[in-house]
């Protein structure tokens, strides 16, 4: 891994919180305590522990931090809102699709648009599946992927690889 990470490109599903798929939910949510809510059925929904404090760690590092994540947008978003963790992504890549590699493209160009280069070395994405790896080089380029759970097992140990890739 090289130094120079700009952008945490974040899963949800199974990373960011332990719901393996938020859109089969029914809203509206309700944050019940700190970090869990329930859907309109009662199901609940916890964030990983320490994943609050790495979210508050990027944005402070002034690191590009944004959604990645195969779901109904309306559905994530709304779960985002309730467990009170919208405001720390500058962007969202939510789309109801397997094609994550589109929706990274997608992002990076808006960012171009917008004056911000980031080249897909400066990139990290953390997924609990590694299913989209391949086509995220082959069509995006050489984007560093940390496979939660696997090549760090935690949010605590994911901003510990972090904080050496960092440019101060």
């Amino acid at each position: 891994m090289t130094k120079g990470v700009k952008l945490v490109a974040l899963d949800l599903d199974g990373t960011l919180w332990d719901c393996e798929d938020i859109s089969l939910l029914t809203p509206p949510f309700r944050r019940v305590e700190e970090g869990v809510m329930v859907d309109s059925e009662g199901r609940e929904v916890r964030v990983r522990e320490g994943a609050e404090d790495f979210l508050k760690w990027c944005v402070g590092k002034g690191l590009i931090l944004v959604t990645l994540s195969w779901n109904d947008p309306g559905k994530a978003l709304e779960a985002l809102r309730a467990l009170g963790l919208l405001k720390y992504f500058r962007y969202h890549a939510i789309e109801y699709h397997p094609r994550k590699h589109e929706m990274l493209l997608k992002l990076l160009r808006r960012l171009r648009s917008e004056g911000i280069n980031v080249r897909p070395e400066e990139v990290v994405y953390v997924d609990d599946r590694d299913i989209h790896v391949d086509d995220m080089v082959k069509h995006v380029g050489p984007v560093e992927f940390l496979h939660f759970g696997i090549d760090v097992k935690d949010f605590h140990e994911l901003r510990k690889v972090l904080e050496g890739l960092v440019s101060d």
